[in-house]
């Protein structure tokens, strides 16, 4: 019987093509997916998100930062270092910085939210005065500074292409008006610890 045969192989060999015909229709409208999307915005996107969470973690970054925060709150920068490890409590990676300052301490709520607010995610931990009166005085924070590691796996050419939803975007407008937060002062006192925009 030979009809049997060459039936079971023509069944085969359209099924075969129908799958690559829909595999290449996937990939045409991935690759037009892709064409179309905004290659500026991309790269603006992709800067504040790693700004805000860098996949390393960026010592230098951080020290600049918190020095510039630390100087536009009116205060000093005696000494920043390597704390110990980072709050427990925190869901991310991270590393913890010492800072050590000196100046009003009046000033220290403003210091305080221009850190939690600053573009970059960080949140005092905790803080001490050691020295000096309400107006002047020697202060030491222990600050936690969260990075991520670059994911390793991307998905396969076969996968669906991801797209930015809505709650992306909000998070990716919080990102961007950091610089603007950290730039408000505020005298109030209250829990330490920037709101996740990730959450």
């Amino acid at each position: 019987m030979v009809i049997y045969p060459v039936a079971v192989k023509l069944i085969t060999n359209s099924k075969v093509e129908g799958e690559i015909l829909s595999k290449s229709k996937f990939l045409e409208t991935k690759a037009q997916a892709l064409d179309s999307l905004d290659q500026v915005d991309l790269d603006r996107k992709v800067n504040f998100a790693l700004g805000s969470l860098p996949t390393d973690k960026d010592f230098v970054s951080a020290f600049g930062l918190l020095q510039s925060l630390t100087s536009e709150s009116g205060f000093s920068t005696t000494a920043i270092s390597l704390g110990s490890d980072a709050s427990k409590n925190i869901n991310a990676q991270s590393y913890n910085l010492k800072l050590a300052i000196v100046g009003p301490v009046t000033l220290l709520p403003i210091l305080l939210s221009n850190i939690e607010n600053s573009s970059r995610l960080m949140r005092v931990s905790s803080f001490e005065t050691t020295a000096g009166g309400l107006q002047a005085g020697t202060i030491s924070l222990n600050i936690d500074v969260l990075y991520l590691s670059a994911p390793t796996d991307f998905g396969s050419v076969d996968s669906p292409l991801p797209g930015l939803s809505e709650k992306d975007d909000e998070v990716i407008a919080k990102l961007a008006k950091g610089d603007t937060a950290a730039s408000t002062p505020t005298t109030q006192l209250g829990p330490r610890g920037k709101e996740n925009p990730f959450e």
